[in-house]
């Protein structure tokens, strides 16, 4: 019984434990953002010029593969970070309750 009085104990203090990640979520979400918009961006024109570039249909057909998964890439990406900045209050006041 003592180890889960213990263990409850650790948990009490979980404000102390997450504010560093509350403060760097807050911090850098929005910049996470936007680095990744940019860096899928920047990806999508070169796949876009491999894409102009293949000289056979084998190619073509395997450039446009990738930047389909490139852009279901970065769209996931986005939303998890969008989800994640958007509910980093809820989680504070659940990880303290």
């Amino acid at each position: 019984m003592s180890i889960f009085k213990n263990f409850i104990n650790l948990l009490g203090d979980a404000e102390a434990a997450v504010d560093p990640l509350y403060e760097a979520i807050t911090a850098i979400g929005p910049y996470a953002i936007s680095i990744v918009l940019v860096l899928g961006l920047f990806y999508a024109i070169i796949l876009g010029v491999k894409i102009s570039k293949a000289p056979s249909n084998d190619e073509v057909q395997a450039a446009k593969k990738q930047l389909i998964n490139a852009i279901i890439g970065v769209v996931a990406v986005v939303i998890l970070l969008s989800i994640l900045y958007a509910i980093r209050g809820p989680l504070i006041d659940w990880a303290n309750s």
